[in-house]
């Protein structure tokens, strides 16, 4: 059996050591590889990086340890007696705050299997593999034996529940899955689906509302599995933790087989006096949301999945043009999930419609890069934003998320309010359970054939429009039956005139964006520039406002700026400001309650 021990060497200088035992290497020599990317954050981020300090032992003899790429090892077993195991032993420094790799102080320590152990080449896992977290060893560090285990890992007899010692995963693949928190947390306990759901909390704020959080996270989970399991409502997993990590700004998540890793700013967490107001503040409506995407994950990513991510290799990328479907679907559900489930009403859930609608409106990139396309960049683009982003590329998530809430509409009205997009999401969910172990994922050429079967409709074409062309989509007109309306929604002034996007400090305008095709470009205003008058009037913090209201189409305006410590002047004669039809509301209608509610009735 694959064994790999961990342990925080060293929180202060955020080390952990590492040790893996093989009991049979391969004949010769013994390749380990370190994953470069992990599942569901779709960029290299050469985990290997972080690794040091390697040796590697046959028995009590010392041999050498080679790297030959960027990731990969190689360890010499010639001479290996019959029965001496292999092992090896690294450092792994650890100081990314982020959910996508590991982190260790003195306050707390966060791994990831997947950025973390190296996997054996050549070596069969399917005995299972053994995982041993032990606290530090030096007195030093004794601060951290107070710390517990939080993580969807299974314990091996003997661990008690969040204790140090032995867990196991059935294979690497599962293994590199189970995020690992160890910190003094709080653990809210609670059911749903008839299984028991963890939410690992490593620091609060006071007067945080823990009874409220466990309720309405509760609620959520429930509602998705009742979304995919209408009969019994039943969860995918014998057990689910939510790994939540409170930061000063950080907000994010990443899903995983049986649990996720979450992180919130602290003005995120409910407040116990807010119950008594009878109030959700919008920050806590944005942490809920996260809780239900990512819990959404565990059906649809997790393992409805797209068949590029089937048995795929983390060395290298793996590209899909199917990111509009999976992550812009579970964007999706995860505001409406809040809707459904009674934790927002039709106006908040507007406002949050009219978030996404601005931005993917607000954005040129739209006319230039489809969904597919996006989906298919997503290594490249996504996750390294830069100055042209706006007018290069859209989200997935939110211009995805835009496109699940047409075709659902779509769906309701053609079928009268009989089916929508639920049945789409539950055939999914129907043939990955048939499919068993010979499941192989959702191709391209799947989906329309899904929702034709799920739907009785033939969706190509609007499917075709809406994820490989660029067509203009006329939301208003497809939510129009759902009471769904769309309004002209106000523009700070920098943006309706110029076409700029940026922050104001005392220095002045600060750009961040050009936005393709408005007056800001056409002048040569360039990401980086600094604004510091309009028409010799000083840019303030508080004064842009004012005097950007003087201005209207036809006039004249004088801009001066430094780019890179040289003055620039240019003159601009404005056109016509930009206006947005992005702001939503909701006035129900017919097919209101079955698009809320569900055309199916829904059975716990």
């Amino acid at each position: 059996m694959l064994r790999y021990d961990i342990s925080p060497l060293d929180p202060e200088a955020h080390l952990f050591i590492v040790g893996i035992t093989i009991e049979e290497p391969t004949p010769a020599e013994q390749f380990l590889r370190l994953p470069s990317w992990i599942a569901g954050s779709y960029m290299i981020r050469d985990f290997a990086a972080n690794i040091q300090s390697e040796k590697a032992f046959l028995g009590e003899r010392e041999v050498p340890v080679e790297k030959v790429d960027k990731c990969t090892w190689r360890v010499s077993t010639a001479g290996r007696a019959a029965g001496e195991p292999l092992r090896i032993f690294y450092q792994l420094w650890a100081f990314d705050p982020s959910v996508r790799g590991n982190y260790l102080d003195n306050c707390r320590g966060f791994f990831n299997p997947g950025a973390t152990f190296m996997e054996p080449l050549g070596i069969d896992d399917s005995s299972g593999i053994l995982i041993n977290i032990t606290p530090p060893e030096e007195e030093t560090h004794a601060q951290s034996l107070s710390w517990k285990v939080g993580t969807g890992l299974r314990r091996a007899r003997g661990t008690e529940r969040y204790g140090w010692g032995l867990y196991e995963a059935a294979d690497c693949s599962e293994l590199w899955d189970c995020p690992v928190e160890l910190s003094d947390f709080t653990a809210l306990t609670f059911t749903a689906g008839g299984t028991r759901h963890d939410i690992i909390i490593n620091d609060t704020n006071a007067n945080t509302d823990l009874e409220r959080l466990t309720a309405d996270v509760q609620k959520i989970c429930e509602a998705e599995c009742r979304l995919f399991e209408p009969e019994t409502g039943s969860a995918p997993v014998p057990e689910y933790t939510f790994l939540l990590n409170v930061t000063a700004a950080s907000f994010g998540g990443l899903e995983h087989r049986c649990s996720t890793a979450l992180a919130c700013p602290r003005k995120t967490l409910p407040v116990t006096h807010d119950a008594a107001r009878g109030v959700r503040t919008r920050d806590y409506q944005r942490l809920l949301g996260l809780f239900a995407h990512e819990y959404f994950h565990t059906w649809f990513v997790k393992r409805i999945k797209p068949a590029a991510f089937v048995n795929c290799a983390f060395d290298v990328e793996v590209n899909t043009t199917l990111l509009w479907l999976f992550e812009g679907f579970t964007s999706y559900y995860d505001n409406f999930m809040l809707r459904r489930t009674g934790l927002i009403d039709d106006a908040q859930y507007a406002a949050i419609l009219s978030e996404d609608v601005k931005c993917v409106a607000g954005q040129a990139a739209r006319s230039v890069q489809t969904l597919a396309q996006a989906s298919f960049d997503a290594w490249i683009k996504y996750y390294k934003p830069g100055p042209n982003t706006p007018n290069a590329h859209v989200s997935y998530y939110r211009q995805g998320a835009l496109a699940a809430l047409t075709l659902n509409a779509v769906i309701l009205k053609r079928t009268q309010g009989k089916r929508s997009l639920d049945d789409v999401m539950r055939l999914f969910w129907s043939d990955c359970k048939a499919a068993g172990d010979d499941y192989g994922g959702v191709g391209e050429e799947d989906v329309s054939e899904v929702f034709t079967r799920a739907t009785g409709l033939d969706l190509t074409d609007l499917l075709t429009t809406l994820t490989e062309t660029t067509t203009e989509i006329d939301y208003a007109r497809f939510w129009k039956p759902l009471g769904i309306t769309l309004s002209e929604t106000k523009l700070p002034r920098m943006r309706a005139l110029l076409g700029l996007t940026g922050s104001v400090s005392e220095a002045g305008f600060l750009v961040k964006h050009v936005h393709e095709g408005e007056a800001g470009q056409w002048i040569g205003i360039a990401p980086g520039d600094l604004l510091i008058a309009i028409d010799g009037v000083r840019i303030a913090p508080g004064s842009l406002e004012d005097i950007l209201a003087r201005y209207a189409a036809g006039d004249e305006m004088m801009i001066h700026a430094f780019r890179d410590d040289a003055l620039m002047t240019w003159s601009l004669l404005l056109g016509a400001e930009k206006k947005l039809c992005a702001d939503v509301q909701i006035k129900p209608v017919k097919l209101t309650g079955t698009w809320i509610e569900g055309p199916v009735k829904q059975k716990v």
